[in-house]
This record gives C-alpha cells, sequence and structure tokens, in this order.
C-alpha cells in the first residue's frame, strides 16, 4: 500500500514520484474500472470524475461513472456529465478511482459494497483525507483534485512515450518559469493523454476550487496549468457563463429567503444563514411553474459565499436542513481561520479555509456549538 504522510505538501512533488509507476500499473491490468466522488457534488468532485473517466477511456477501459445525488444543474455542460449512474454496477469491478473524496464513506450510503474491491486509488487534495485506498495520492496543498490530475496526466505521457520527464521535479520550488519541456515534440507526447474535454473538465475543476481564482488557492501552479489548458478547444468566457450565470429562478426566491435568517456572533466575526426543505417547496410554488426545476440538488450551493463576502466576517456557516433534526454544516474563512478544526469536531473534515460536517439535533443547540469552537480558533 502506497500511503504517503498528511503532512505532504505539494511543494515536495518528488514523495510521490514513485508512487505514480504503480498507480499505472496497477490502472493498466484493470480492465472495470468505477470512478466515484463524495456526495452533494461540487465543481471539482464532478469534472474530476469526468476527466478521469475520459482518459481511462482513451486507454481502452470499461468506465463507470457514480454519484450517489444529482449533479447540479450548471455543471451539466461537461462532457459525459449524463453518464453518471446513480446506483452501483452490478458487474464485478477490477478498480475503484474515488476522486476529490476526504473519507470512504462520503461516497454515499451503501458506501460498504465497494469496500470489498481489491484495488481502490485515492485521488485527493483535502488535508483531512483517511487514506483509504489501497493507493493514495493525496496533496493538500493542490488547488484542487483537477491540479493533481494534471500532474498525474503528464506523468502517464512521459511514462507511455518513455520520455524522461516528471512534473514533480518541474514544478517543484517558487521559481515556476516553465514547467514543460519547450522541445514541442516532448512536449507534444507529454500532454498526449489531455484532450478537449479533458482540458475543459480540468479547468472548470481549477475555476471552482479556487472560486474563479478567489481564494488563496489560486497560486501559481493553477494560473499556469490553466495556461496550458487554454491552449486546447476550450472557451474560458462561456464555462464561466454556464459555471456562475445560469442559475434557476428559483435558486434566488431561496435566496431571499435564506437572506432572512443572517445572524452574526462573535462581535461580527462570525455570520450564519440556514436553508430548509420549507423554503425550497416555497421557493418551487412561488417561482413561475413554467420554469420549476424538481431536480433541486444544488439550490444551496455557495449559498455560504453570501455571509462570506461580508465586511468583518472571518467564518461563514450556512446549516442545510436535509431532514428531521438532520443538518448538512458548511464553513468558509476569509483569511486565518482554520475551519476544518470547527468541522472535525461534527465527525466532518475538508480544508483550512472550506470544510463541511454533518450534524443531528436541535438547531439551536447545534449553532451554540458551532459558535463555541468558532471563539476558539478566532
Amino acid at each position: 500500500m502506497i500511503s504517503l504522510k498528511k503532512e505532504y505538501s505539494v511543494d515536495d512533488l518528488k514523495v510521490i514520484k514513485n508512487s505514480t509507476g504503480e498507480i499505472f500499473r496497477i490502472i493498466e491490468t484493470s480492465k472495470k474500472v468505477l470512478v466515484a466522488t463524495h456526495e452533494n457534488p461540487e465543481g471539482d468532485a464532478i469534472s474530476s470524475a469526468i476527466a478521469t473517466g475520459i482518459f481511462l477511456r482513451s486507454i481502452d477501459k470499461d468506465v463507470y461513472l457514480y454519484d450517489k445525488d444529482q449533479i447540479p444543474g450548471n455543471l451539466k455542460f461537461l462532457p459525459c456529465a449524463g453518464n453518471f449512474l446513480n446506483e452501483f454496477p452490478n458487474e464485478p469491478i477490477d478498480l475503484l478511482i474515488v476522486v476529490d473524496c476526504g473519507e470512504f464513506s462520503r461516497i454515499g450510503s451503501n458506501y460498504e459494497r465497494l469496500s470489498g474491491i481489491n484495488r481502490i486509488i485515492n485521488i485527493d487534495h483535502h488535508f483531512t483525507n483517511t487514506y483509504f485506498g489501497h493507493s493514495n495520492i493525496v496533496l493538500p496543498d493542490a488547488s484542487s483534485t483537477g491540479e493533481i490530475l494534471f500532474y498525474l496526466l503528464l506523468a502517464y505521457g512521459a511514462y507511455a512515450n518513455n520520455i524522461e520527464y516528471s512534473p514533480y521535479d518541474s514544478f517543484l520550488g517558487e521559481k515556476l518559469t516553465e514547467p514543460l519541456p519547450c522541445n514541442m515534440e516532448e512536449r507534444r507526447k507529454i500532454l498526449s493523454f489531455i484532450n478537449d474535454d479533458i482540458a475543459l473538465s480540468l479547468y472548470t475543476s481549477i475555476l471552482t476550487d479556487t472560486g474563479s481564482f478567489h481564494y488563496s488557492s489560486a497560486n501559481k501552479r493553477s494560473f499556469y496549468i490553466c495556461s496550458v489548458l487554454n491552449e486546447y478547444n476550450i472557451d474560458p468566457a462561456k464555462i464561466a457563463t454556464e459555471l456562475f450565470e445560469t442559475k434557476p429562478a428559483e435558486m434566488y426566491f431561496l435566496l431571499g429567503k435564506s437572506l432572512n435568517t443572517l445572524e452574526f456572533s462573535l462581535d461580527g466575526k462570525v455570520a450564519s444563514m440556514i436553508g430548509t426543505k420549507k423554503m425550497i417547496e416555497d421557493a418551487l410554488k412561488e417561482s413561475d411553474p413554467n420554469r420549476i426545476n424538481n431536480k433541486v440538488n444544488g439550490l444551496y450551493e455557495n449559498f455560504v459565499n453570501y455571509p462570506r463576502s461580508i465586511q468583518g466576517v472571518e467564518i461563514a456557516v450556512f446549516i442545510r436542513e436535509t431532514g428531521f433534526n438532520q443538518y448538512r454544516l458548511n464553513f468558509r474563512s476569509k483569511s486565518y481561520a482554520n475551519v476544518a478544526y470547527v468541522a472535525e469536531k461534527f465527525g466532518g473534515g475538508g480544508h483550512k479555509f472550506a470544510a463541511g460536517c454533518k450534524a443531528n439535533g436541535d438547531l439551536n443547540e447545534i449553532k451554540s456549538e458551532v459558535y463555541k469552537y468558532c471563539g476558539e480558533i478566532l
């Protein structure tokens, strides 16, 4: 088993240099591959799964894409977005590849059915990752899982074409000049397993997980990778429109209701909002009946960014009702607070500036606990 240290940094990519060779051998000796990601997927999760699936099909693998929940409407422009299964395939699976998922249980209900698969590859960038795979590529400092897949695809291009090149050496250190070789023939071969659809998916992955380059995860590596991806036939303006300007009307009815729950704590440094199932029902009734989208998954996506954008707020909390006394909590911080600490108190996890968890019980008691833990990191 390849198990990397949790404090692994993308600035020391040579640590996984030998791991990728073993992963490539595992992939090449598999035929039926299931690619899965976490429940309630967002841009990085879906885009990374799609990019992985397209690559696997290009090397003649039978690929199944799985996600427990509906794909948000603003991601349906992606290639293969309609190919996801909401049930596990009945066929025997040789290999399971899990992308952008910090722990195995987050694949969704009945995830235990997959634990018997003999070979599991875990590709992720959450520093709270539990290293559940038989092979793990976990780079907590990467902007997104899409960034990691970019490195892996470059490494596979060099591996398949017998070229002495390592993206892990090339992307090391602070001086990021031209990590890809200047020799155009070598460059073409190294990039040979990235096509237009994969480039579109990886670009979308990085764009969404950097908050359209607003977050601290947008660094020189992510900008350089996106510049390479723009050499392919993708349209950044169209991608941005699909992602950020194709919201259903009922989402805005819902946003108005949720904004009415906005409250502040800890001298205005923490702001929270709530989203209930009743709000969704009312929003659907109030919107134009001819435009109602009964597939409500994703309507609350990114609502946590509204309290985050308020002046003086360091931690934003969005609490979404999922059942009776059952809630999903999303946390975002602006500059220094480690919200993964708060999420871990409820059995969740994530990144320093973006994390999530589930909580059961009385809503007011949950909020009181959240504010207490937030106070410990402010």
